[in-house]
């Protein structure tokens, strides 16, 4: 028995000792935490809900694997589920036991576009049979859109994984305890060789010896539970995304932005270049659309006549993006290229299309811009009929078409700043009758406000308004007694009239696509705007 406690202290260290190994070593925790899914063969699109990506820390990486083109497109979790729509759909929405990643199938059509390159996305990855997204920012309310050309079966498996900053906290002290234990088995062993004790002596050493005995049994017992328990189940993250916004939120921001602008600019400016109204069907819509038609087909029959401006995207000024929840929806942006500053506003038919420039002005050169809300947030749009400023939006333009057929001393004109659009009007209106007179005609002008209005509100109470007018200017030749004068026709009305000379009214026709700032008190100010020949007819 003399050797009984060195045996148990060296056997104990041993068990200590290499519980802690092997928590370092065959127990050790896997370098990275993965979760899988296989999806099924019949749906064309995935969407993995936002928080799924931050379930363990960052830096995660969601991998996808399947057949051709691939992308992973990112956007705020409402905008995915809008591209999706009525589509089939596979939604990643949490973890199972096992490493799988928990599904939820949704039914509806079998098909969906092609996701690369839509404007919806923030940003978006690709890849061939595999593509790949690190992920580091926070969970927010970003949704991932995954899906190949659109066709069920393009996308196999998703993949999620994190790294593994999971310890051992017990596997040092672990190894150092038992290491004690042996090296004490080894002492006691020592001395009890060394040992001639007197017989009341080895009495007390083995009543203390029993005693250490039981301490070291209990010690032996609890501490492989210890060393185990950190090996229990634990339970399953869930994602945690930021709450769904209680407003609209931004539409657009500001790399998106950057995007979108320069896939409008380059599209437009390959359809000037062949003056191709469906190309530029793609790009423009409403009074951006109708101005560049025009101008295609005045040039056509007029060689010299210059197009519209090109839209400037060297810079975006401001990100005037609005707040917005629905669609069809629409968002501004201040542009400059050189010393051209302009003001473009775009719109989005629905969340699968691309957004279109519908309206474009150039700012009047020292422009003072409204404090614009910030871009994180968006601004609001108007109701054309808004009554919360000095005028509405519609009667600010309807008013200025009103100033512009009436002069400069009319009431309507009162309303508004002098500017220097106006002014050339004006003028022109005057030299255009006296020289009408002189050659004994007459000259009438019609100014015509469109119903296509696009207003937004400003961090300042103000309003940025921008409307369209339709001006027409008549030259009637004079009539008496039965006899009816010639008119003597020059450029471009000769070559959109083709004839050099005639009798009866012509009338020349322009689209004015004007951008007002409109204050909650006192007058409007007239801050851009881009005028277009329409055309020219004989009556």
């Amino acid at each position: 028995m003399r050797y009984t406690l060195a045996v148990i202290l060296m056997v104990v260290g041993v068990v200590v000792g290499g519980l802690g190994i092997l928590q370092k070593t065959l127990w050790a925790p896997d370098d990275q935490i993965t979760a899988t899914a296989e999806i099924d063969a019949e749906t064309p699109a995935v969407v993995v809900d936002p928080g799924m990506l931050n379930l363990y820390e960052t830096p995660a990486t969601l991998k996808v694997e399947g057949s051709g083109d691939l992308t992973i497109a990112q956007a705020p979790a409402e905008n995915v589920e809008a591209w999706v729509g009525d589509s089939a759909s596979a939604h990643v929405t949490g973890l199972a036991p096992e490493g799988e990643l928990t599904v939820k199938a949704q039914d509806g059509k079998a098909k969906v576009p092609n996701p690369a390159g839509a404007d919806l996305w923030t940003s978006e990855v690709t890849g061939t049979d595999t593509v790949e997204l690190d992920w580091t920012d926070d969970a927010n309310r970003t949704g991932f859109l995954i899906a190949g050309s659109g066709e069920p079966g393009d996308v196999k498996t998703v993949t999620i994984s994190w790294p593994n900053h999971a310890e051992t906290p017990w596997a040092l002290p672990l190894m150092i305890i038992g290491g004690a234990l042996f090296i004490g088995g080894i002492v006691v062993l020592f001395f009890n060789r060394k040992s001639a004790k007197k017989e009341k002596n080895r009495r007390t050493a083995r009543q203390e010896r029993r005693k250490k005995l039981a301490e070291y049994g209990t010690a032996f017992a609890i501490v492989p539970v210890l060393a185990l328990s950190a090996c229990g189940p634990e339970e399953l993250p869930k994602p945690e995304p930021s709450e769904a916004p209680s407003s609209a939120a931004a539409g657009v921001n500001d790399d998106q932005a950057k995007r979108i602008l320069d896939s409008v600019a380059e599209d437009i400016k390959a359809a000037d270049k062949k003056t191709s109204s469906s190309d530029l069907k793609k790009r423009a819509a409403g009074p951006a659309l109708q101005q560049r038609e025009d101008a295609y087909k005045v040039k056509e029959k007029v060689e010299k006549q210059k197009l519209p401006p090109a839209v400037a995207n060297e810079k975006v000024v401001v990100n005037y993006t609005a707040a917005t929840d629905s669609w069809p929806r629409m968002t501004s942006l201040i542009t400059s290229a050189g010393n051209d500053t302009q003001l473009l506003v775009l719109t989005q038919e629905d969340p699968r299309s691309d957004y279109k420039l519908w309206s474009q002005t150039q700012l009047v050169p020292g422009t003072e811009l409204p404090e614009i809300p910030d871009a994180r947030q968006g601004s609001a749009p108007l109701d054309p009929k808004s009554k919360d400023y000095a005028l509405t939006p519609e009667k600010a333009v309807s008013d200025y078409a009103k100033a512009l057929g009436s002069g400069k001393d009319s009431k309507e004109a009162k309303k508004f700043e002098s500017d220097d659009f106006s002014k050339s009007i004006w003028k022109n209106q005057q030299a255009q009758k006296q020289s009408a007179e002189e050659g004994k005609a007459e000259v009438t002008y019609k100014y015509t406000p469109g119903k296509e209005i696009v207003a937004q509100g400003t961090a300042d109470d103000s309003a940025v308004v921008t409307g369209v007018i339709e001006a027409e200017s008549t030259i009637s030749p004079e009539s008496v007694d039965g006899r009816t004068g010639t008119l003597t026709l020059s450029s471009p009305q000769k070559e959109l009239t083709g004839s050099d000379s005639t009798q009866k009214p012509v009338t020349t026709k322009t689209t004015q696509v004007l951008t007002f700032l409109v204050p909650k008190d006192g007058k409007v100010r007239l801050i851009g705007g881009l005028e277009t020949l329409s055309g020219a007819e004989l009556e």
